[in-house]
């Protein structure tokens, strides 16, 4: 048998902002090896890009 739990989270105004400086900081460090760009052929490994671009 599977089962699952929800929870709330109500973070305090401190607490929410913490956690949305941390989020932001993820997706700069997350996404942009993930996105499509110039330096990203999409055959064999990736190639390093320029600082800024790709």
């Amino acid at each position: 048998m599977k089962r699952a739990f929800k929870y709330r989270f109500h973070p305090t105004h401190a607490q929410a902002a913490e956690l949305s400086r941390t989020f932001g900081c993820v997706r700069k460090v997350y996404n942009p090896p993930r996105a499509p760009g110039p330096c990203r052929s999409g055959q064999g490994p990736a190639q390093p890009c320029p600082q800024g671009q790709g």
